[in-house]
C-alpha cells in the first residue's frame, strides 16, 4: 500500500520538476522528499524518476504511474472533505444505549421529538438494564447508576429522586405506615438488590436510616413492572418520583406516596459519549439529552 505522503511528494516533483521548489511547496526538507521518492520506489519496485541537469525527469514507469497517482490523491482528499462535512452536518446514524429505567416516559418521547426536528438523522437505540458489553466507542449511553465503561467519557446529567409508594387498597387492609420501621410487617415489591441487601431513607429531621429489606416475592428490574405491581397492591416498594407521579397521574385513587417526607437515595443517571471531537449530529444529540434530563432534577 503506498504512503500518500509519499504519493504526493512523487506528483509534486512531477508537476515543479526539482527537489527545491517541492520541498517549499509541501513545507519539508529536500532529503525528506528523496526519502519519501525511494520508498514509493521500492513499493513499486522499480524507479519513477531521472535526473536530467538540475531537473528529475520521469521515465517511462513515472509517466504511467502519474495519472493514478494524481486520482489517488484526489479519491482521498474527497473522503477527507467528506468526513470533515459530518461534523458541520446534522445527519447519519447513531446508536443509542438507553437503560430501561428511563425508555417510558422519558426517552421515548424525546426520540420522536429529536428525529421530527433532525429528519437525516437515523437512531438505533437498544436497551437493557445490565451493563452493555458491546458498546463501542462511538456509541452514546444514557445509564441508571455509576457507569463502569471506561472507552467512553462520563457525564453526570440528572438524578432520579426516590420514595415510598403503595397502592391504596393495600394500605386500607394492612394500615397505614407511619415510619421505616415497620415495613417488616408489610410486603415489598423489590427491584434488582444491591449486594448488601438493605437500602438508606434519608429525613431531612431524623437523618438516615438503613434496615435490611423485607423478604420480598416479586422481584423485578424494570420499573414498568414495578409500579404495576405496587398498582395491583402486591406492597410497597421504592419508586424514582418522576415516574410514579406519571403514574399516579393515570391512578390518582390506587397509587399513593407513603412516607413522602422519608427519602431513598437519589440515582445517578449518566450520558456516556465518546472522547475527542465529535460529528455535529453527535454533539447535537448530547445536547438534547442534557436539556431533556434536567427534568430528574
Amino acid at each position: 500500500m503506498y504512503d500518500l505522503n509519499e504519493v504526493r511528494t512523487f506528483v509534486s516533483v512531477m508537476e515543479t520538476g526539482n527537489l527545491k521548489d517541492s520541498a517549499q511547496e509541501l513545507g519539508v526538507s529536500k532529503s525528506t522528499l528523496s526519502r519519501r521518492i525511494s520508498h514509493l520506489e521500492e513499493a513499486l519496485k522499480q524507479p519513477l524518476l531521472r535526473r536530467q541537469a538540475n531537473r528529475l525527469i520521469a521515465n517511462e514507469a513515472g509517466i504511467k504511474f502519474l495519472p493514478f497517482a494524481k486520482k489517488l490523491l484526489h479519491v482521498a482528499d474527497e473522503g477527507h472533505k467528506a468526513v470533515e462535512e459530518l461534523k458541520d452536518e446534522i445527519s447519519g446514524s447513531l446508536v443509542v444505549y438507553v437503560h430501561t429505567t428511563l425508555v417510558r416516559g422519558w426517552f421515548s418521547g424525546l426520540m420522536f421529538d429529536f428525529l421530527e426536528e433532525f429528519p437525516q438523522v437515523n437512531i438505533e437505540v437498544r436497551t437493557g438494564n445490565q451493563l452493555f458489553q458491546e458498546i463501542k466507542s462511538n456509541d452514546i449511553c444514557v445509564w441508571v447508576g455509576e457507569p463502569v465503561n471506561e472507552q467512553l467519557r462520563s457525564e453526570q446529567i440528572g438524578a432520579l429522586c426516590q420514595g415510598l409508594y403503595a397502592s391504596s387498597d393495600y394500605l386500607e387492609r394492612i394500615g397505614m405506615l407511619n415510619h421505616p420501621t415497620e415495613l417488616n410487617h408489610y410486603a415489598w415489591v423489590d427491584t434488582l438488590k444491591n449486594e448488601q441487601n438493605n437500602i438508606t431513607l434519608e429525613h431531612e429531621i431524623e437523618g438516615d436510616v438503613s434496615f435490611d429489606l423485607p423478604q420480598s416475592r416479586l422481584t423485578v428490574d424494570q420499573y414498568i413492572l414495578h409500579a404495576e405491581a405496587i398498582i395491583q397492591g402486591k406492597g410497597v416498594g421504592l419508586l424514582p418520583h418522576y415516574f410514579a407521579d406519571k403514574h399516579i397521574k393515570r391512578h390518582p385513587e390506587v397509587f399513593v406516596s407513603c412516607l413522602p417526607e422519608w427519602q431513598g437515595k437519589p440515582l445517578p443517571v449518566y450520558l456516556q459519549y465518546p472522547f475527542g471531537h465529535l460529528p455535529k449530529k453527535m454533539q447535537t444529540l448530547i445536547q438534547y439529552l442534557r436539556e431533556e434530563a434536567k427534568a430528574f432534577y
